[in-house]
């Protein structure tokens, strides 16, 4: 209800009593201060303005020589109206800071400041009134008397509008904060109580306040009564008017009741007001020691409207007060059986998570115990077949180990599903390259493809960004399922890796990937379930090709956990075409060069009859900067070219007939290559490219042909390990005096069995242990190399072994140190990063192949004495060279004799070949490591361990992105420790970090003169 319907008329408002001459009220006056450091100013002003007056109000000066004594007058007079500010004072700009203070840090913007200065060229106006707050600016030199006067009484009338407003504003926000308060109240003698002793609060000082009321039943009117009071009437609460006012207040009242009109006086007033809902009749008698303003009447008169709302919600609430208890007990009821069933869910809710407990205990446990004797009988059939073997007997070893490989794959596939399930799956978020993830899944399944005469075909957009943040893992599982799935029910034919750009929004990018082949095909009723845990398309295929059935389910749910999806395409005896989506972040760009198009300038006949493979490989060609040329066959081709053409190199399909290109002069050209199938050859003079075709070997290829690099070497497609010659293994002594002496700390007799006949069969000597007690005793007693300790072992395991050694490490003091290796069977757990918590180096997962065996053991032990290197037999060296990488050319000779920390050939894969562009990412990786690695130092120095999660986050993320594993490894530890907090050992983690750092640096260093491209 509005305003209007509960006011009666004010006019003509009713003054009570008779005018009586009364004393004029003191004003206030009018506060001006004066800031000079001349007191000739202060003088002169005060001068001028003397007996200045605006409004009837008098001016009062106040004098600051300095800025910093204006301060001080400042906060003691807040109800300063005018300053007269002089600029240059104890400072150039004394002045101006002076503005930014009472602005800014008193936040004050009532107070008016007129800018007067002698030197307008060290304040110029232009830039004063554009950068601080002031209201006028006058140049001592012509303020005149007069223009100062005018100055001045604009600024107060400016100053007197600001403080109308403010007070204005003030006095709404009291009179809404009290009406808010009204607001909970529930019953009639709180609500009255409150309803006094908010008027008392925004009404002018008085002596007292009073609440009338009476109610009409439309007959007659009652006597009004006092509904509250407060100062001299707070004892008369309940009384009659008549009774509990003076007489001539009762009789005020009495009449602006009975009119419904408000009455304003000096010293008392009487606001009336009626319910919209209620037939009562209300007013509020206000002794006041001062008149109120017209303002201050409005606002009362809004608060009274808000008390009439107040006494019709108050009894509202009375009535519904009986229905709302008669609908508690109906909710007690709801409630007390809602709790029931909430504690009946909470109940099946623990054993639920009991239950989950005990299946994700169940799974760590049967993986640990299911993959130790695969480790036993994997490692036995790796060391068999590195011995010399009928053709039959190879095949039968071949057929064992792939069972096995199955075997662990579904373990692999179950364990996985059981993350998932448990929402226990966490991805990584660091830069991945498409390129390498497709590319390298196509070379891992190669040899599949071409036993069964299958093409095998990739093509990466090349308007891919070359970085994404993502889980590498995790896409290429993704990829290798769905793609090994094609090759596994394709017979005949062929199976294309597309990779493409779906969506791109600013700094996020959406990737789809498409795997079709010429298989059996997929029905639409199987499709439909196809994706769900433990189905295959039909329950023979199981029968036919193996498998669980969990690859494409967890594949479904990976692709979600990445912000995407999966799909297929698919008709019976027409092929598939398998996809999913994945959305990414792109990293953050650095300031690197523009990398150069490495085949400008380069013309290039494409010879290929698949149309497709045609497309993506002209694609490639011409986003490297080729002209390309591209034809089915040769006839086409010659058709094609303009009579004068000629071209640098000649890309060809093995078995294309070439012949009438020889016979033609645009078929000379400076080179060719073919690209080889299963089982294709090339011609003699044509450098050789296996398919499925790599981007960036293509180009080395082109290159060589075209006479602008040097050739590229075609690795062998053999796959059959050769027998290694018997290699005579130290004696334990003379182990021990090498330092090469290995300790073995292993339970299972199994796979001490392994382990032993690995190591010798590397080359080395090795005592054993059965458990970590005795590994313990052993290692106080003697002294080893390196200590290689299962995880999980009786008495002690691997965990407390570790941090036994390392404790009395640390007493002795001497800096020794023993490189531990963990041998693990548990992949449920983050168990590397567990490993390297305790103050283990490096861990293997069983079964333990013999390549990241011979790894461990080059990393951690010294080199052997040049003497006994050089009495190594042939069978030694033959082991060597197949352990070490490929060298790049002229490599120096002080090249650490360990395992390189970081692959820099793999890294300039990445990016194409381009070694500069690589050795320019790692100076900065240097830089920006060596700086991370001070933070991670200092936070741990101050225990910010915050900043030490966060340093150490930062390491491990770049040394992944150069693929420096086992300092991105050390550094997940340390992440790890202080997001736990887990922080028994963290000093040594941090120091082997900067350990590891220093040897990455030290081996970039080393490696950088030789691997740079020559100029």
């Amino acid at each position: 209800m509005s305003d209007e319907f509960l006011f009666a008329d004010e006019e003509p408002a009713v003054e009570a009593g008779t005018a009586v001459l009364e004393p004029p009220e003191p004003v206030e006056p009018w506060i001006i201060l004066i800031v000079d450091d001349d007191p000739a100013i202060h003088a002169t002003t005060k001068m001028v303005l003397r007996g200045f007056t605006f409004e009837g109000r008098p001016a009062l000066f106040l004098s600051a020589g300095t800025a910093g004594e204006a301060r001080t007058v400042l906060r003691e007079n807040p109800a300063i109206a005018v300053v007269l500010l002089d600029v240059v004072m104890e400072s150039d700009d004394a002045g101006l800071r002076l503005v930014r203070f009472i602005r800014s840090e008193m936040n004050n913007r009532r107070v008016r400041i007129i800018l007067r200065t002698g030197q307008p060229g060290q304040a110029p106006e232009r830039d004063v009134i554009l950068s601080y707050d002031i209201n006028d600016y006058k140049s001592k030199t012509e303020l005149t008397a007069q223009k100062l006067f005018t100055s001045v009484v604009a600024a107060l009338r400016g100053y007197q509008d600001i403080t109308a407003i403010e007070d204005h504003r003030e006095g709404l926000e009291r009179i809404l904060d009290a009406s808010s308060s009204l607001l909970d109240k529930r019953t009639m003698a709180t609500f009255v109580d409150d309803a006094v002793a908010q008027i008392v609060s925004v009404c002018p000082p008085g002596d007292g306040v009073a609440l009338v009321s009476r109610l009409t039943d439309g007959e007659g009117s009652g006597e009004p009564l006092l509904l509250g009071g407060a100062g001299l009437y707070a004892g008369a609460v309940g009384r009659p008017l008549s009774a509990g006012l003076p007489a001539d207040a009762a009789a005020l009242v009495a009449e602006a009741l009975a009119d419904g009109r408000n009455r304003y006086d000096r010293a008392r007033s009487v606001l009336v007001f009626r319910s919209g809902s209620r037939r009562h009749e209300t007013a509020f008698y206000l002794s006041h020691r001062r008149a109120m303003s017209a303002d201050e009447r409005r606002l009362l008169e809004v608060f009274c409207s808000k008390v009439a709302v107040g006494f019709d919600n108050v009894h509202l609430y009375e009535e519904l007060t009986e229905l709302n208890r008669s609908l508690e007990q109906q909710v007690d009821d709801r409630t007390r059986a809602l709790v029931a069933a909430t504690q009946a869910a909470e109940t099946a809710r623990a054993e639920a998570e009991a239950a989950n407990q005990a299946k994700s205990l169940f799974l760590a446990t049967m993986s640990h115990e299911i993959r130790t004797p695969m480790n036993g009988v994997q490692g036995m059939l790796e060391l068999l077949e590195h011995t010399s073997l009928t053709t039959d007997q190879r095949e039968l070893v071949d057929v064992v180990r792939d069972s096995a490989g199955a075997l662990l794959t579904i373990i692999n596939d179950i364990l996985d599903f059981s993350k998932i399930e448990a929402g226990r799956l966490d991805l990584e978020r660091v830069p991945v390259s498409l390129a390498a993830v497709v590319e390298g899944v196509a070379d891992t399944l190669a040899p599949g493809a071409r036993d069964k005469g299958l093409s095998l075909m990739t093509f990466v957009d090349p308007d891919l960004p070359p970085l994404v943040l993502g889980d590498p893992v995790r896409i290429r599982q993704v990829l290798f399922n769905i793609t090994g799935n094609a090759v596994k029910f394709t017979h005949s034919g062929s199976v294309t890796v597309k990779a493409e750009l779906a969506h791109f929004d600013g700094d996020r990018v959406t990737i789809r990937v498409a795997v079709t082949d010429t298989g059996i095909g997929i029905s639409p009723d199987n499709q439909a379930r196809l994706f769900h845990p433990f189905v295959q398309a039909e329950a023979s295929m199981t029968r036919r090709f193996g498998g669980t059935g969990l690859g494409l389910s967890i594949c479904r749910r990976l692709a979600e956990l990445m912000g995407g999806e999966i799909g297929v395409t698919s008709a019976p005896n027409a092929g598939s075409t398998f996809w999913f989506t994945f959305s990414a972040d792109l990293p953050v760009e650095e300031a690197l060069a523009e990398p150069v198009a490495p085949l400008v300038g380069v013309t290039v006949l494409l010879l290929v009859p698949n149309d497709a493979e045609r497309g993506f490989l002209a694609r490639y060609l011409n986003s490297d900067g080729a002209l390309v040329v591209d034809a089915p066959d040769a006839e086409t081709a010659l058709r094609i070219l303009l009579p004068t053409a000629a071209c640098d190199a000649l890309v060809v399909e093995a078995g294309v007939d070439t012949r009438p290109l020889n016979d033609d002069p645009r078929g000379r050209v400076r080179g060719r290559v073919t690209l080889c199938g299963p089982g294709d050859l090339a011609p003699s003079g044509s450098a050789p490219l296996n398919r499925p075709v790599r981007r960036s070997h293509l180009v080395r290829a082109v290159l060589a042909a075209a006479g602008r690099a040097a050739p590229v070497e075609t690795p062998t497609s053999s796959t059959a390990p050769t027998a290694i010659a018997a290699v005579r293994p130290p004696t334990i002594q003379e182990a021990r005096a090498q330092g090469r002496l290995i300790l073995v700390a292993e339970d299972h007799p199994t796979n001490r069995r392994v382990i032993q006949r690995q190591l010798a069969l590397l080359g080395h000597a090795m005592e054993l242990a059965e458990d970590g007690a005795q590994a313990l005793a052993m290692w106080r007693a003697g002294r080893y190399g390196l200590l290689l300790t299962d995880c999980q072992m009786p008495e002690m395991d691997g965990f407390d072994l570790t941090r036994a050694i390392r404790a009395e490490e640390a007493a002795a003091g001497d800096g020794r140190r023993l490189p531990i290796a963990a041998v693990t069977a548990n992949a449920l757990e983050d168990e590397v990063q567990k490993c390297m918590a305790v103050g283990m180096d490096d861990s293997l997962s069983k079964p333990v192949d013999l390549n990241q065996l011979r790894r461990v053991l080059n990393r951690f032990l010294p080199p052997l004495p040049e003497a006994a290197a050089d009495g190594e037999d042939v069978g030694r060296e033959a082991v060597e060279e197949e352990a070490a990488p490929p060298a790049p050319p002229d490599a120096p000779p002080d090249l650490p004799p360990e395992v390189p920390p970081l692959d820099i050939d793999a890294l300039a894969v990445m990016f194409d070949g381009d070694h500069e562009f690589v050795f320019q990412l790692l100076g900065e990786f240097v830089a920006s490591n060596a700086a991370s690695y001070l933070w991670l130092r200092d936070s741990l120095a101050a225990q910010v361990w915050g900043d030490v999660r966060q340093a150490a986050h930062k390491l491990a993320g770049s040394s992944r992105t150069v693929g420096a594993r086992d300092l991105a490894s050390v550094a997940d530890a340390v992440e790890i420790a202080a997001l736990e907090l887990r922080l028994d050992g963290i000093d040594g983690m941090v120091e082997r970090t900067g350990q590891e750092l220093d040897r990455v640096i030290a081996w970039i260093k080393a490696a950088e003169p030789a691997s740079a491209p020559p100029p």
